[in-house]
């Protein structure tokens, strides 16, 4: 199962509109980890490929029908899904592992920061695709693919992405944080 992953797109739709142009149709869900989680409407309605979404709410979010905290089953993987701004505690992502540990998730995803950023602590992935319209530090506008296999069948293949150029011209590159 291909998951897309973003966040942070704070009303501001048009990376989230190219980025499904270019891969809409080759993921089989998109995650979008809040603070902008109501563009996920907008980018439907621009005519781009929509895979089926799960959104969480951000701190700036106004919809409060969202959750704060969502399980994702991909396969028979458990995923946790958050903004993060309840968990981030200084530098350290403790509070995310704890969490994923003590709900028997492989992952968790989240969002936040702005900075995109991948680590596989004891066995469990932590995921933060940075943002699409407000990119803080060295990065673009950012987001992330997860590749997600049956248990046993290996492990999560993370690849993140920036977004480069606009319209026609529209290009992804490849980062390593």
């Amino acid at each position: 199962m291909r998951l897309l992953v973003v966040s942070d797109t704070h009303g501001d739709a048009r990376g989230l509109v190219a980025v499904l142009r270019l891969l809409g149709r080759s993921v089989q869900g998109l995650v979008h980890l809040g603070d902008g989680a109501a563009d996920l409407a907008q980018a439907a309605a621009s005519g781009c490929p929509m895979p089926p979404a799960w959104a969480v709410r951000g701190n700036v979010d106004g919809d409060w029908s969202l959750p704060p905290v969502r399980t994702i089953w991909a396969l028979d993987r458990k995923i946790l899904a958050a903004h993060g701004h309840h968990y981030l505690d200084g530098d350290s992502y403790r509070p995310f592992l704890q969490a994923a540990e003590r709900e028997g998730a492989a992952a968790f995803f989240f969002g936040h920061t702005h900075v995109p950023f991948w680590d596989e602590a004891g066995g469990i992935l932590l995921l933060n695709p940075g943002s699409l319209s407000r990119p803080r530090g060295s990065w673009g506008p950012s987001f992330a693919v997860v590749e997600v296999p049956p248990q046993g069948d290996g492990w999560f293949d993370v690849k993140l992405y920036e977004l480069h150029g606009s319209g026609s011209r529209t290009r992804l590159c490849a980062i390593q944080p």
